[in-house]
C-alpha cells in the first residue's frame, strides 16, 4: 500500500489562494447581477447558456436527444403506416362490396317494381 503523501506548506497555500480567488470571482458575479450596467449582459449570458444547453441536449446522445427520440418513435410510425395500408385495403374492399350491394338492391327493386300488383298481393 502506498502511504499518503503529505502536502507541503507551499501546496497548501497555493490551494487556499486558488479557493480564495474562486470565491472572489463568485462574489464579483453576484454583485454584477445587481449592477444596472451589467444586469442586461448577465441576463443575456444566462439566456445564451440556456440555448446552448438545450441545443447540446438535442444534439447529444442522451435519452432526450433527437436521435433517441426518433428511434423511440420509429416503431409508432411503422405501426401507423401499417394501419394506413390496412385502411386502404379495407376501404377498397368495402367500396367494392357496397357497389355489389347497391347493384343487387337495384335489381331486386326493379324486379319488384315490374311485378304486377295482383302477383304481389297473392304472394
Amino acid at each position: 500500500m502506498e502511504k499518503r503523501k503529505q502536502r507541503s506548506p507551499q501546496e497548501l497555500i497555493a490551494e487556499q489562494q486558488a479557493k480564495l480567488e474562486r470565491m472572489q470571482v463568485r462574489q464579483a458575479q453576484a454583485e454584477a447581477k445587481s449592477n444596472p450596467a451589467l444586469s442586461p449582459l448577465m441576463d443575456e449570458k444566462g439566456d445564451l447558456a440556456k440555448e446552448i444547453r438545450e441545443a447540446k441536449k438535442l444534439l447529444g446522445s442522451g435519452p432526450q436527444s433527437a436521435d433517441a427520440r426518433i428511434e423511440k418513435h420509429q416503431s409508432w410510425i411503422e405501426k401507423i403506416e401499417q394501419e394506413r395500408e390496412d385502411a386502404l385495403i379495407i376501404l377498397e374492399s368495402a367500396e367494392s362490396r357496397l357497389s355489389q350491394l347497391n347493384a343487387e338492391i337495384n335489381t331486386k327493386i326493379n324486379a319488384l317494381a315490374s311485378t304486377p300488383k295482383e302477383m304481389k298481393t297473392d304472394a
